[in-house]
């Protein structure tokens, strides 16, 4: 889709409550919408859609999940997220923080001075020191993922995922890219290149590696500011082994250790005050983000340059947002959009609907499709199914069952997370009934699998009969 594509959706309502206001950013291969929930006192938030296809659902997924259990003041907080059909086409979404803000919309305008570069770099250390600390990085840090959200400079958290994971990517690479990123692999390493590409870029206006270039090798113009050409040079070194750790910059940049003479220490560093701690119960036990966040790098011009120069805000606003399986109405609805936990007590919630409370074919039921296609039929050569600790079949309605002629079939995808719950679940073929569809879309959220000792997540499809006697439902492996 091109960036002004993007505007046909607004006024649309995805997963029956989240309505897409304005546009606030976009790119070919995503928009972010204004938002708000509709209970009282709801604050202004973001969504951010993403064209789905079962290759970027399954290698997201798991990421996103990760990712919105993570609590740090200078990330992005990811809400809900889910999939969904706009104009019959599938979408990934992603409910976020509303960021006012980017350091790319600024940098279109001019470049940060040394103080206020400064105030950029100490959050930003500070988040990639406790993702690294937890076997985690950023993947995609840009000055379109640095975002400003009230008076805090916060990253974006859509593209977290575990050191080795491969990086997902929309298109070519980009200038924040390390030398060693493309087909390989996620490192900490990797997001220190990026914060030195970041850096560049701030005090600069333009990136470290221009069309054609390799990053093999940067070269600082001789205007570079003194007081931060040697932490970028180092930041920007071809060889990985070579660059600092976030946790070494931060000490640096915060001045709880003293900086070699070599090293000289940043502006005002001596004097800054490092954020508190987030305490350990906070800490998710791992983390990822998904799509790139950024997905919305064109965003729209800020209406003001001042907040950059506000002592208080330094930083930006780009939207990082994603989902889950693109579903259509009746699969989201099914998949209840999941939601991270210990969210802000003033973020509202919209209430989840009730399975059953519907007659069996409504019109909406009839507008949409799983977007999922279907899985080949029968079994041949994969493993065992995981074995079923608790299985949940459909209550359904008398009423509903005495218009069932023969047998309704529905085949539903789940994913397994390694302590057996169902983090997800989808119709993997669409049924002749929307309604009994979206009964066993409800009950497969309920089954539990015996714990697996492998880190990945397993695929599932349980297969629901529906008679006039009743429901019956087992379980196939797929992956």
């Amino acid at each position: 889709m091109t960036g002004e594509s993007w505007t046909q959706w607004q006024g649309q309502v995805i997963n029956g409550s989240i309505p897409l206001g304005r546009v606030v950013g976009s790119s070919d291969h995503s928009g972010v919408f204004a938002t708000r929930f509709a209970a009282p006192g709801s604050p202004e938030l973001a969504v951010k859609l993403v064209p789905a296809d079962r290759a970027l659902t399954g290698s997201l997924l798991p990421r996103w999940k990760r990712a919105g259990g993570i609590h740090h003041p200078h990330l992005i907080r990811l809400l809900q997220w889910g999939g969904c059909r706009l104009g019959g086409m599938p979408f990934l979404y992603v409910v976020m923080e509303y960021a006012e803000q980017t350091l790319a919309q600024v940098l279109q305008h001019r470049a940060l001075d040394e103080d206020e570069a400064r105030k950029v770099l100490q959050p930003t250390l500070d988040a990639l020191a406790f993702l690294h600390g937890q076997q985690l990085v950023h993947s995609r840090l840009t000055p379109s993922n640095i975002l400003v959200v009230g008076d805090e400079l916060k990253l974006a958290s859509d593209t977290i995922c575990r050191i080795g994971d491969a990086p997902i990517r929309h298109g070519s690479a980009t200038p924040g890219e390390p030398p060693q990123a493309p087909g390989g692999s996620t490192s900490a390493a990797g997001d220190v290149w990026a914060l030195g590409a970041c850096l560049y870029e701030a005090l600069t206006r333009r990136p470290p590696v221009g069309p054609g270039e390799t990053a093999a090798t940067v070269v600082l113009p001789a205007e570079f500011p003194p007081a931060y050409r040697d932490i970028v040079s180092r930041c920007l070194s071809p060889s990985p082994e070579s660059r600092p750790s976030a946790a070494e910059l931060a000490s640096r940049v915060h001045g709880s250790t003293a900086a070699p003479s070599s090293q000289p220490a940043l502006p005002g560093a001596a004097a800054s005050v490092s954020p508190p701690a987030v305490p350990d119960t906070e800490r998710a036990p791992a983390a990822p983000a998904g799509v790139a966040g950024a997905a919305a790098e064109r965003r729209q011009p800020a209406s003001s340059e001042s907040r950059f120069r506000h002592p208080r805000a330094i930083a930006a606003a780009a939207l990082g947002v994603v989902v889950i399986l693109a579903l259509g109405w009746t699969a989201m609805r099914a998949v209840q959009p999941h939601r991270a936990s210990g969210p802000p007590p003033s973020v509202a919630r919209p209430p989840a609907p009730a399975p059953g409370t519907t007659s069996p074919v409504t019109p909406a039921d009839q507008a949409v499709h799983p977007a999922v296609a279907p899985l080949s039929p029968g079994g041949h050569g994969l493993p065992p199914p995981p074995t079923a600790l608790r299985q949940v079949t459909p209550e359904v309605p008398p009423s509903a069952l005495r218009t069932i002629r023969g047998h309704v079939k529905v085949w539903v995808r789940v994913i397994v997370d390694r302590d057996g719950s169902v983090f997800a679940a989808t119709a993997d073929r669409a049924g002749p009934s929307i309604y009994f569809e979206r009964l066993a879309i409800e009950a497969a959220k309920q089954w539990t699998f015996a714990p697996a000792d492998a880190e990945s997540e397993r695929l599932v499809q349980i297969r629901f009969d529906f008679s006039r006697e009743g429901a019956t439902a087992r379980a196939v492996a797929v992956r």
